[in-house]
């Protein structure tokens, strides 16, 4: 695995299929802005009806009780939904950004969409996992909690740090999980876990490395309009009038520097399944041509 290629292939994507990748976004703001819409009108709504039966003299607790989870049931439901309109998006740009894909939008929007509740069962699991982790980290400093001494708080203390390396082991195991279901359309979420576990075997400190240089570069982006805001407050702290200039700078630069992080990302994940997949030699010609 080469970590260069993955970040030479990024930067092409990126560039060659910008306004793609920007149009996808726009298109998923204003899904999100409708079920964003949606919910809040669903929750006033159950809240009114709410209000309306207690104003009816409901006297039956069974009747509160039900109502009350109605209430809860339905913002969960709306909510999930939320998480699955993100979820396609993502899986979308992805699709969009693959240097294994031909740039079709309309594609690109069907596969988020048949991506999404493959996600979404896959962060259930992932979930359960890491919190069947959490359990077993618990459940050892309840151990060593009880030897006391000593050599107990000295394990409880460096517990967490042991387990760092294993969170971090996983994370890029499964570095690749939104490619291979979406561009790979892996839909099963067992095959896709086992898919990215097959592809990364034996690429786990390139991919580690990859990942460290894709976070330094995102802080260094992401970080400048924070440090121009954080120069205006201590020029305004001065009594310099250089300190409103910075502040307009910085907080104009916060939105559009989001919104390239977000579209390079999807670039940097496309990519980076791309290497560890092997690739197509044919479709590598083509993006650098």
């Amino acid at each position: 695995m080469d970590i260069g290629r993955v970040f030479s292939i990024s930067f092409a994507m990126f560039r060659q299929r910008f306004w793609l990748l920007l149009g996808i976004w726009l298109v998923f703001l204003v899904i999100q802005f409708a079920a964003a819409i949606a919910i809040f009108v669903g929750v006033i709504g159950m809240g009114l009806a709410g209000a309306a039966g207690l104003a009816g003299g409901l006297e039956d607790p069974a009747a509160f009780t039900g109502l009350g989870i109605g209430m809860i049931a339905a913002v969960v439901l709306f909510y999930a939904g939320y998480i699955v309109i993100l979820l396609a998006q993502q899986a979308a740009m992805v699709t969009i950004a693959s240097p294994l894909e031909e740039p079709s939008f309309g594609g690109a929007m069907v596969r988020g969409f048949r991506s999404a509740l493959p996600f979404f069962a896959l962060a259930v699991l992932l979930m359960l996992g890491y919190f069947i982790l959490a359990l077993g980290i618990m459940m050892l400093l309840g151990v060593s909690d009880a030897v006391g001494g000593s050599g107990g708080r000295a394990f409880a203390a460096i517990l967490p740090i042991l387990f760092l390396p294993v969170i971090i082991y996983l994370a890029c195991r499964f570095a690749v999980l939104i490619p291979v279901v979406a561009v790979d359309q892996v839909f099963n979420p067992i095959t896709a876990l086992r898919r990215s576990w097959s592809v990364t075997r034996g690429k786990i400190l390139a991919i580690l490395l990859a990942l460290i240089a894709f976070v330094v570069v995102s802080l260094v982006a992401v970080g400048l309009p924070v440090v121009l805001l954080i120069a205006a407050a201590d020029a305004a702290e001065g009594g310099s009038g250089a300190g409103a200039v910075l502040a307009i700078i910085g907080g104009l630069l916060i939105i559009p520097v989001m919104i390239v992080y977000t579209l390079f990302a999807a670039a940097f994940t496309a990519s980076l399944h791309s290497e560890v997949t092997g690739g197509g030699s044919d479709r590598l010609e083509e993006v650098f041509a």
